[in-house]
């Protein structure tokens, strides 16, 4: 037994996590630079005719359809990173910490990750930066004039990209779960279920309404020649248009993914209690049927009013609100299916321990620096140009490349995956999440939270499950009568 200034380190209470969602938050960071990488590398404006792309072969087809669908997984990080919010507030809540302070903590870590949002916007892939540099191949340095800063820059107020939305959702959580704690609030679950669940409905119920009094207004009222568009809205800045954006512009508005965090909250408080009911996946499926079956009404009265709104249509952008739901169905189901395989079998050690477990939790450490960091995948893409004969930092490659892109793409993978992993010898250190992580510890009075220490994480963490192997054994044989 191993001891320290009299402690006896086996003593010393360690760190309590859910594997499945830290497998899942790395899984989604995952996702979300490999389709990046697809989406950078590969021309597909040839499969948005659906004449032409259903002459293709079934696996042209296939692939083109999946890419189509996970290119709206940037909720699935919304919802994961919601549950793990309620949950953690919820368990402090639960050890008698004050409401203020946790509400200050998740405040200022909210405004933390809409400061990192309006960098990776504003200044990095999508901005300043990342535009000039591809500029520069044609343009040479003038690329660089200082006039177009300003007007690149200006996209990190006029597009609610996934941190933004992350953002604005854990500023607003973090308000209601301060009234919802007070008193004891932690022990009434039903109640904050049932709040929850009707501002979740509200959302998604006066979504399309919202929807058609911002664009209406925007585009007849006041002379937008499209809405929601970014461009267009860089083009008349004003309070007025961020605050629209903020409700109903691109890509990730708050109606109605502020609905997303809220059904996230539900699970958090739910996985939060002392007794996790054993059903509880099960109801999860439920309402994974739910969203499908929505989705599939919304969708028959688009395909009859011919809405655009509502009518089916994979977008990179704003979701259509069948498209919407479905996701939403496909997202709880997810989450469901892992939390049933593994927290309910016993199997949250085993899983989190696994190679596959712990290459994913370690993606999972550091993936808001990953989302903000793109603008490193233009360092591979210079170095792999010599594979095709396009200049990979500006042109896609045609169709009948997909080879080449898939094979690119998990380059680019490999490459943040060797960055990851060396910046992980250091606990990534300077990262996004370890300025947020100190700013907020100042600001609310606690101490620095240790998510960032690799060896903790990975393997110094008591991976809770809410049945026991011998529990769920026992199950299985009564239910099959053994």
């Amino acid at each position: 037994m191993t001891e320290v200034e009299g402690v006896i380190l086996s003593d010393i209470p360690k760190m309590k996590r859910i594997a499945t969602l830290d497998f899942q938050r790395g899984l989604a960071i995952w996702m979300m630079v490999f389709l990046h990488s697809v989406q950078h590398f590969y021309d597909i404006s040839w499969a948005t005719n659906v004449d032409t792309l259903l002459q293709e072969n079934v696996l042209v087809i296939i692939g083109v359809l999946l890419l189509a669908l996970f290119s709206g997984f940037a909720g699935y990080f919304l919802l994961i990173s919601a549950i793990v919010n309620s949950l953690a507030m919820t368990k402090r809540a639960a050890r008698d910490f004050s409401p203020e302070k946790i509400m200050i903590k998740q405040v200022l870590t909210g405004l933390g990750i809409l400061i990192a949002g309006a960098i990776t916007e504003g200044l990095l892939y999508y901005g300043y930066l990342g535009n000039s540099i591809r500029g520069s191949i044609t343009q040479g340095i003038s690329a660089f004039r200082v006039t177009s800063f300003w007007n690149q820059f200006g996209r990190a107020f006029f597009t609610m990209e996934t941190l933004q939305a992350i953002g604005w959702c854990m500023i607003i959580n973090g308000l209601i779960h301060y009234f919802l704690m007070r008193k004891k609030g932690y022990q009434k679950q039903k109640r904050n279920v049932i709040i929850y669940a009707i501002l979740a409905f509200i959302i998604i119920a006066s979504s399309f309404f919202v929807w058609t009094g911002v664009d209406n207004y925007l585009v007849n009222g006041r002379g937008f020649s499209n809405w929601p568009n970014e461009v267009v809205a860089r083009t008349y800045p004003s309070i007025t248009t961020y605050i629209l954006t903020i409700l109903t512009g691109d890509l990730e508005p708050l109606f109605p993914f502020l609905a997303v965090s809220f059904v996230g909250s539900i699970i958090g408080l739910v996985l939060a209690q002392p007794k996790v009911p054993r059903k509880f996946p099960r109801y999860l499926g439920y309402s994974t049927l739910l969203f499908f079956v929505l989705g599939g009404i919304v969708l028959a009265i688009g395909e009859i009013t011919k809405n655009p709104l509502i009518q089916f249509d994979f977008t990179w952008f704003r979701p259509n609100l069948s498209y919407f739901l479905i996701l939403m169905g496909i997202w709880i189901g997810l989450i469901a299916l892992l939390l049933r395989l593994v927290e309910f079998r016993g199997k949250g050690e085993e899983f989190a321990t696994s190679k596959l477990g712990r290459y994913f939790r370690l993606w999972g450490i550091i993936a808001l620096s990953v989302f903000s960091f793109q603008i490193f995948s233009m360092l591979p893409k210079w170095l792999f140009s010599f594979l095709v004969p396009e200049n990979l930092l500006i042109d896609k490659l045609p169709k009948y490349n997909e080879g080449y892109v898939i094979l690119l793409s998990l380059m680019i993978v490999a490459a943040y995956n060797l960055l990851i992993r060396l910046w992980s010898k250091v606990n990534f250190k300077f990262s996004f999440e370890w300025f947020i992580l100190r700013v907020s510890s100042k600001g609310s009075g606690y101490s620095i939270s240790e998510r960032l220490n690799t060896k903790k994480i990975l393997d110094e963490t008591e991976w809770i499950n809410f049945v026991t192997k011998e529990e769920a054994k026992t199950k299985i044989r009564k239910t099959t009568g053994d």
